[in-house]
């Protein structure tokens, strides 16, 4: 019933509940009991008899029927003892061998070139030492090895290379690895020097093999040695044994050891005292939770825009965390003592850092502290030991500095430094409790280790899975909308290649609208990117906009008013179907088709009233809705506000400020903020941010004099050519209509400022 065209499961059939029916929280409320209760208790209805492994037996117990119950972990212990009693299988490093190889050729080839050269000895000695290892020879050895026949060198470099190749290469008499190098160069030697070469020669090999063999010949051929631990794996047996009906598993009095216990396990005759005390005490916790949660979000989050889908996103959330958390405690991490620590991983910092950056901070810190009860229960449903308040603590901090990390959230790489910081506070957690706990080092470095991984797969999981929550809720997060600012984004290049004024007025709004936001509370992100996209509509037909009108003929002076009414509000519906072509955000939807609310087009019901004082005002307003925000209504202000005072002739700081608060009294006064949760004070406050803006827009500049005479005549360049832009001016045949056209223009200015009438754009 609630699931879209992308099929987001249940993501999206939980977003898509409706605020306005009454029976749809009161059934999220009751899943998410459930859900709850279930989860922190369902380990208590694993078994029937309330014995401990380590205990003596209270009673004789016998097999309820014949079951044949497999060893798996002695199994599983003996596969691993096979495995590792399996020698590794060498083979030759084929790229160091092959790179001796080249370094024995080239000694011999310029041994080789020394030998039959025609220099004098000294010449080809010195040259001689270049090459890798005569360089450490005495003079002696090298006049011999010179003198040798040329006739002989194949031979003896045949002799060689088999010798330093073949011994390098050999599985019984290669090195295996660093300590057996050494051993492998005194074997080489050894074969040289029994080899048929002279005492030169001997000297020059060895020297050869100190200076080139210095690392493992052999390296182990993995896919070879893991197919003899396969091999050794398969020939281990799984042992079974087989209990017949009635016969004793464990008698009175006799200690449960492991063996026992999983036989006792296997049959499911394990239990605990009755759970249903514990079931009811873990329900009400989970009652006090979520009335904690609905008191908070009736009392500070009435107002909050689409409340019950974030209320939603937040039980998903701790829903989620308890599930991850159910499987993690299953893991087997080597020993009980290691067992007891799975509980770090738990990725409560996801939960919350998911919640402040979709819904707010305030939330998530509240639901970081739920959580960390939450866990804690999961953890030690029976609350027998300090295990779950252990868990709990690191919990509970965790969570906390994951809202502290996103809460001024700008860029997705903040996540990553919010994972280093979570990181350090598991760490510190860790520390502080195996100092008072007594830890051994041994496990506190464990829980370091699962701490730091806490930290690092909180934060991927942030970035996989925002984007889905964004999509299934329709959230908007800040990072979305920063992307979306990007002046590379399709749309808003389009509008500056193709509307330029408007981008312009855009950006200012954009400025007037965010310096608002931030002095009355409001989304500043929001407002900024809104007012970025507020007027794209204007994209279809730009040149009807004054704004986007350079040196060109007003078309609107050529139609009739009703029709220049027409085409300017209908960017606003224009601005929605681009919107949502580009699957903008509903935030910003909202924003392009609010920004006008269902005010009058004012400067052409007055034309058209002039020409037919009978015009119907209906035909001239913009179809609304009015703005239900308080970031769409910034947005109207701020683009009234940009255009009017944009307008304005000798813009000086006192006209500007009766302007602007003349502006923001008429939108009140024509009830297009009456939805929009402003109040007086947050008008006051809007009015001095935009002036602020302004001021700093519109600032006075200094008027530049004329050139004296002296400078005129100094530079007459300059002179000549500013008195021929004056003539060209005066003499255009265009000047008398250009003048004409500036006083039009003066005397519509003068009468929209006195009447403080709203500008078409």
């Amino acid at each position: 019933m609630y699931l879209k065209k992308k099929k987001l499961g249940l993501l999206e059939a939980l977003a898509n509940l409706k605020k306005d029916t009454t029976g749809q929280p009161l059934i999220a409320v009751v899943v998410y009991f459930l859900l709850f209760t279930v989860l922190l208790s369902s380990g208590l209805f694993t078994s029937r008899l309330n014995i401990h492994l380590g205990d003596p037996s209270p009673q004789l117990i016998t097999a309820p029927w014949t079951k044949d119950i497999e060893d798996y972990e002695k199994y599983k212990s003996d596969q691993d003892a096979a495995a590792q009693a399996v020698k590794p299988v060498y083979t030759p490093d084929e790229d160091y061998l092959s790179g001796v190889a080249k370094d024995l050729s080239k000694a011999f080839v310029a041994l080789n070139e020394a030998v039959n050269s025609s220099d004098d000895a000294s010449t080809i000695i010195a040259r001689l030492r270049q090459t890798l290892p005569f360089g450490g020879l005495t003079d002696g050895v090298l006049k011999n090895l010179i003198g040798a026949s040329p006739q002989l060198l194949d031979e003896k470099e045949k002799i060689a290379t088999q010798i330093i190749i073949g011994d390098a290469r050999g599985s019984d008499t290669g090195a295996h690895n660093s300590n057996e190098v050494t051993t492998l160069r005194d074997s080489m030697k050894q074969d040289i020097d029994k080899a048929a070469l002279t005492g030169d020669f001997k000297i020059f090999l060895q020297a050869f093999v100190d200076t080139r063999i210095t690392q493992p010949t052999l390296i182990v051929d993995e896919h070879a040695t893991e197919q003899l631990r396969q091999s050794a794996r398969a020939s281990v047996k799984l042992e079974v044994h087989s209990y017949k009906a009635g016969q004793k598993i464990v008698g009175p009095g006799e200690i449960v050891d492991e063996s026992v216990m999983r036989v006792l396990t296997a049959y499911g005759l394990v239990k605990t005292l009755s759970p249903w005390r514990t079931v009811t005490g873990i329900a009400l916790v989970v009652l006090i939770s979520m009335f904690t949660m609905i008191l908070y979000a009736r009392q500070y989050r009435r107002h909050t825009p689409q409340l019950l889908p974030k209320m939603l996103l937040m039980g998903l959330s701790i829903t989620l965390v308890l599930v991850i958390g159910k499987g993690i405690l299953a893991l087997n991490l080597g020993g009980s003592q290691f067992n007891a620590l799975a509980g770090i991983l738990i990725p409560t910092a996801w939960a919350t850092m998911t919640i402040a950056i979709l819904i707010d901070p305030e939330t998530a810190l509240l639901s970081s502290m739920i959580i960390a009860v939450f866990v804690g229960i999961l953890a030690d449903p029976i609350v027998a030991t300090s295990y779950g308040l252990q868990i709990a603590i690191i919990s509970l901090f965790s969570g906390v500095v994951g809202v502290f990390s996103v809460s001024r959230l700008s860029q997705r790489s903040d996540l990553a430094r919010a994972s280093l910081s979570i990181s350090v506070i598991n760490v510190i957690s860790v520390s502080a409790i195996a100092l008072t706990s007594g830890m051994g080092f041994t496990a506190w470095l464990v829980g370091v280790l699962l701490g730091i991984v806490n930290g690092l797969s909180s934060s991927v999981l942030t970035v996989g899975t925002l984007h889905w929550f964004e999509a299934a809720f329709h959230i908007t997060s800040a990072i979305r909308l920063l992307e979306l600012s990007n002046p590379n984004r399709p749309l808003l290049k389009r509008l500056l290649v193709e509307a330029p004024g408007t981008y312009h007025h855009s950006v200012l709004v954009g400025n007037l609208a965010e310096a608002a936001a931030e002095e009355v509370e409001a989304d500043a992100v929001l407002v900024r990117v809104g007012a970025m996209y507020h007027d794209i509509g204007k994209l279809k037909r730009p040149y009807f906009f004054i704004e986007n009108q350079f040196a060109q003929d007003n078309p609107h002076d050529k139609i009739a008013p009703t029709l220049s009414a027409l085409i300017i509000t209908s960017h606003i519906k224009d601005g929605l179907e681009m919107a949502k072509e580009e699957k903008l955000p509903q935030a910003i939807q909202d924003i392009i088709a609010q920004h006008h609310g269902d005010s009058i087009v004012s400067f052409f019901y007055h034309k058209a009233v002039e020409d037919n004082p009978e015009t119907p005002e209906e035909t001239f307003h913009y179809e609304g809705p009015r703005p239900q925000t308080k970031e769409t209504a910034l947005v109207m202000l701020a683009d009234s506000v940009e255009a009017a005072v944009r307008s304005m002739k000798q813009a000086t700081p006192g006209r500007i400020e009766g302007l602007v608060r003349k502006i923001i009294k008429d939108k009140l006064n024509n009830d297009q903020l009456n939805q929009s949760d402003l109040t007086f004070r947050d008008l006051d406050k809007i009015a001095d941010a935009f002036l602020r803006v302004l001021t700093g827009i519109f600032h006075s500049r200094v008027e530049y004099p004329e050139f004296p005479t002296k400078i005129k005549n100094a530079v007459p360049v300059i002179a000549d050519a500013a008195e021929d832009a004056e003539k060209v001016e005066e003499t255009s045949p265009k000047a008398d209509e250009v003048k004409a056209g500036k006083e039009a223009k003066e005397a519509k200015e003068a009468e929209k400022e006195k009447e403080a009438k709203e500008p078409q754009a």
